[in-house]
């Protein structure tokens, strides 16, 4: 589903001219920054040009002054320090910063301690235990960690250690009986909570050193965007001014190896959180998280140097990792099945390390919470991730009787239960879901800034430059507009990508060479797009990038010869014949009164969008041409179903039984209403030998012409047709079966030496004993 951000009305756009006007920029920035909540000339300034100046006092947060005085105190006594932090990038760079941070302060006595994952997050008395052993330490200061180790602390206490923790994470119902830095407490002046954990401990840095702790930066700028914190307010100020070191000459020679490593071109927001940050996570991932942080607090060149390639490998065999826990987790959705308002699955083979990435792009795939968790001897260790507009931890909260551990995020959260709870935790997941949001929270949305139908330009694509850094909270802009059909070419021959060219801008559509049929169609589309400029020879150029596209498929006729085409093609596919209940439309009614008390796992299909016209009950439903453009299974209409075009579905449903035999689909339960018939709906077409040879006579002689489809060489023929569009897509359709002649690289070719009998082609056979019988 395509939305616009919040439309100022008549009075709001006054106030957004006046913007533009005051601050010096164009109206349609002026938007964009008051749909952001940047809605005054100060904050205008402030967006557009963040930076150090911007920082409040560290001395806003309450339990600062407390801190920064038992640290000096240890100082004075020159007392033994551990720094206990966590285990991916947040954590790693937060302890990076402290570490700096009380050296530079005059501590000597300082020791940097990460927990791997095998030890569980956050404090435990197994590594306290080891930690006391190893370093007898008089102060523990817990960096991106602790706020809810209220028990950990104590035992802490009771060996004589005194406590500091620095936290950002979500504040539980007991905290620890210590000094306590966060940025969630209410009750303080300073008023961002969205800091991350490197953020926090960089506020301490602040207090103890000042404006040197701006050397740090950087690795703060790495850990905000790592750990997603949305690029707001102090955020966007510390994510600025970490990007400039990063850009400078004076750039630490362990990020220098990193992006080097990884051959960025460019160094920005996106490239951090998407190239370098993974990186660092995989350390701790693979269980080597002392690996990262080695990388950051050695001063030895070759050991930088062995330290970032070992950390490209950690990342390659994480991927590799990834995509094979992920296709474990998808076989395991197939057999279980996703259709209720939370996704869970565990297994004793999947690693801790993994499982909150692939959670996440089951996440984006389905578009509801997810939780997997990794069995250990009938514990569950797990990772949750949700969809924006739903908050997962307060979900959690809402059943924690069923959970021995838990913490995190709206966002993102952590969960630890037996095994026997974990149907009632999914139940109780499911029912809370249900009766706490609104069904089209789950629909997936794509936000755009506003719908575009004038040239888009470059001097704006370049204005638009001025929102950086993008990420979290400050997504970069997209933009929809409005076409009917197009005409898409392949970037090269034998190219999955297309362009295509629209009123607006030209387009580059990465993986759509797919959608070209539907794209040619005579329908009205909206089509999502990001302006992206490009540099090549010292010139720019404006294209846009196709994110995604709707178009209006309504049961009006305009797709009547599409869909023909692609019921032809669905009689010659090869495909595993599926066993079919056939019901009456009277069952079929019944039916889909039942399965609609689910939102998710049932497919209607339709031969012909005129079968709509006896469904109404079903209306509302979104309509897909070939397969679901969205990939949440929910329940949809599709028109013509495709190959490979239900999977996940439990039922599918043919309100018309099609021409073609329909064919299995994983375990899905297939039903027929027999009551219409597909091919009542058949045009007249001459479905002799005659009829197939009249077409032979006419697509002979177009060796070599521009055309993708039947349709494309009716249009080229048409204004000397004699033939109808119809008959034309039937003859193609039967002579492209036998090898006569073929579609490829946007060309049709005619290969002479094919002799075929025409008895062969099963479109033939199927259209002529239908229009026989």
């Amino acid at each position: 589903m395509i939305v616009t951000k919040n439309e100022p009305g008549l009075e709001q756009l006054n106030i957004v001219r006046s913007l533009a006007e005051r601050s010096g920029i164009s109206f349609a920035l002026a938007k964009i920054l008051w749909s952001r909540g940047v809605n005054t000339v100060n904050k205008v300034k402030r967006f557009l040009s963040p930076g150090k100046e911007y920082f409040t006092s560290p001395f806003l947060f309450k339990g600062m002054e407390e801190a920064v005085s038992r640290i000096e105190q240890a100082k004075g006594l020159g007392e033994i320090v551990v720094i206990y932090g966590d285990y991916d990038a947040d954590g790693v760079c937060a302890t990076t910063v402290l570490y700096y941070a009380l050296k530079e302060y005059g501590m000597e006595n300082v020791f940097p301690v990460l927990p791997e994952r095998a030890d569980g997050y956050g404090l435990s008395e197994e590594l306290i235990d080891k930690v006391m052993e190893e370093y007898n330490p008089d102060l523990i200061i817990t960096v991106d960690c602790g706020i809810s180790g209220y028990k950990e602390v104590d035992y802490i206490k009771d060996l004589g250690v005194d406590v500091i923790v620095t936290d950002h994470h979500e504040l539980p119902e007991i905290l620890p009986d210590c000094v306590t830095i966060n940025c969630k407490f209410q009750d303080q002046e300073y008023e961002f909570d969205s800091l991350c954990g490197a953020g926090v401990a960089f506020k301490l840095a602040t207090a103890l050193i000042g404006k040197n702790a701006y050397g740090y930066l950087d690795l703060v700028a790495l850990a905000t965007v790592a750990d997603s914190m949305p690029l707001v307010d102090e955020n966007r100020d510390i994510v600025y001014e970490g990007l400039k070191i990063l850009k400078s000459r004076s750039v630490r020679t362990a990020f220098k190896e990193l992006i080097s490593a990884a051959k960025l071109k460019e160094i920005n927001s996106t490239s951090l959180a998407y190239t370098i940050a993974p990186r660092i996570n995989a350390a701790g991932r693979m269980g080597n998280a002392a690996c990262a942080l080695r990388l950051f607090l050695s001063d030895n060149p070759s050991e930088i140097f062995e330290l970032s390639a070992k950390l490209c490998e950690y990342n390659i065999a994480r991927q590799v990792d990834c995509d094979e826990l992920y296709r474990s987790a998808k076989e395991k959705l197939q057999k279980k099945g996703a259709y209720k308002r939370i996704i869970i699955l565990e297994d004793a083979s999947w690693k801790n390390g993994l499982v909150g990435i692939a959670a996440a792009k089951l996440v984006e795939e389905y578009n509801r919470p997810v939780i997997m968790f990794v069995n250990k001897d009938g514990v569950l260790h797990g990772s949750a991730r949700s969809v924006e507009g739903i908050n997962i931890l307060d979900a959690i909260t809402a059943n924690k009787e069923f959970l021995t551990e838990f913490g995190g995020h709206s966002q993102a959260a952590g969960v630890t239960l037996d095994i026997e709870n974990l149907q009632a935790f999914e139940d109780g997941m499911n029912d809370y879901l249900s009766e706490k949001y609104p069904s089209d929270v789950f629909i997936p949305k794509q936000e755009v800034e506003e719908y575009v139908d004038e040239v888009f330009t470059l001097s704006f694509a370049r204005e638009l430059m001025q929102l950086e850094p993008f990420g979290t909270g400050n997504k970069r802009p997209l933009f929809a507009l409005e076409c009917d059909a197009v005409e898409p070419r392949q970037l090269k021959d034998g190219s999955p990508h297309i362009a295509f060219s629209t009123g607006v801008i030209d387009l580059i559509y990465f993986n759509g060479e797919k959608e070209s049929s539907l794209l040619r169609a005579p329908v009205k589309k909206t089509v999502v797009f990001e302006p992206n400029i490009s540099y090549y020879g010292g010139k720019e150029s404006l294209r846009g990038f196709v994110k995604c596209y709707e178009a209006e498929v309504k049961p009006n006729g305009e797709l009547s010869a599409d869909l023909f085409t692609a019921n032809l093609s669905n009689i010659a596919a090869d495909g595993c014949p599926a066993e079919v209940t056939m019901l009456t439309k009277e069952q079929t009614d019944e039916l889909i009164e039942r399965e609609n008390t689910c939102p998710y796992g049932t497919m209607y299909v339709v031969s012909s969008l005129k079968t709509l016209e006896f469904f109404p009950q079903i209306k509302s439903l979104p309509l897909y041409l070939s397969y679901p453009r969205v990939k949440n299974l929910g329940n949809c209409v599709v028109a013509v179903l495709s190959e490979n075009g239900a999977e996940g579905f439990r039922n599918i449903v043919y309100l018309d039984e099609p021409m073609y035999t329909p064919v299995k689909v994983g375990s899905a339960a297939i039903y027929v209403n027999g009551g219409i018939r597909a091919s009542e709906f058949l045009p007249d077409l001459n479905a002799t030998r005659e009829g197939v040879g009249e077409v032979f006579s006419i697509v002979k002689n177009m060796n070599g012409k521009r055309a993708y489809t039947p349709s494309d060489l009716y249009f080229i023929i048409k204004e000397d047709a004699y033939i109808s569009r119809y008959q034309l897509i039937f003859g193609v359709k039967v002579l492209e079966e036998l090898g006569i002649i073929a579609f490829k690289n946007g060309k049709i070719e005619y290969d002479r030496t094919v002799r075929a009998d025409l008895n062969k082609s099963k479109i033939f056979k199927t259209i002529e004993g239908l229009k026989n019988h």
